[in-house]
């Protein structure tokens, strides 16, 4: 495997673990379409409401309560609508909201799950098919949970790669019954990573 990038990344990654450990590690790059449009409102509320103190719930609860929207057409308008999913796009609070909208999805110590609006799941074993079999259990776990947050997936766009030292591949796994493309190339938060 080579890491193209300008920044070094940890010694400690998920990946040099299983390399120095002669073991495969097959991950799974979801392509979350439309990432901030499609956070379920009320369920980010309740969840805010949950982490932060009381004193301070009215302001974000407003920040997302207040949104609205109205058609115009020639000298026509609409009535004003109120919008029940999505954070604003270019407010430096959307990623932050977004977060913690996905902070309670699962991670296990079979499989390691990053989530801010790229989402990697990472799954290492000796044997190729065990990585690739914890990996699809990941998945259909969180195939769930995505369901029920109203967050989709594309699946086209994203990439299954297995990074190893032994020669082999994972076998493939798929989310929503779509394979997941494999890869040798994967692009993640700015840095490029290459099978070789």
């Amino acid at each position: 495997m080579r890491i193209i990038s300008t920044i070094h990344p940890p010694r400690d990654t998920t990946t040099n673990k299983a390399m120095e450990n002669q073991q495969y590690c097959t991950a799974a790059f979801l392509d979350v379409s439309q990432v901030f449009d499609n956070v379920w409102n009320p369920g980010l509320i309740f969840k805010i409401k949950r982490i932060i103190p009381s004193s301070y719930f009215n302001l974000p609860k407003s920040y997302l309560n207040k949104h609205q929207f109205e058609t115009k057409i020639n000298e026509k308008t609409s009535n004003r609508f109120h919008i029940h999913s999505g954070v604003p796009q270019g407010s430096t609070l959307s990623p932050l909201l977004y977060v913690l909208y996905t902070s309670d999805l699962p991670t296990s110590r079979e499989t390691l799950g990053t989530f801010v609006d790229d989402t990697a799941i990472f799954a290492t074993h000796e044997v190729p098919m065990i990585a690739s079999l914890n990996l699809q259990e990941h998945l259909h776990i969180i195939k769930k949970l995505l369901k029920e947050r109203k967050i989709k997936v594309n699946e086209s766009k994203s990439s299954h790669i297995t990074f190893t030292l032994p020669k082999g591949l994972c076998l493939a796994v798929n989310i929503n019954q779509t394979i997941i493309p494999q890869t040798e190339v994967v692009k993640y938060l700015g840095l490029h990573f290459v099978c070789s």
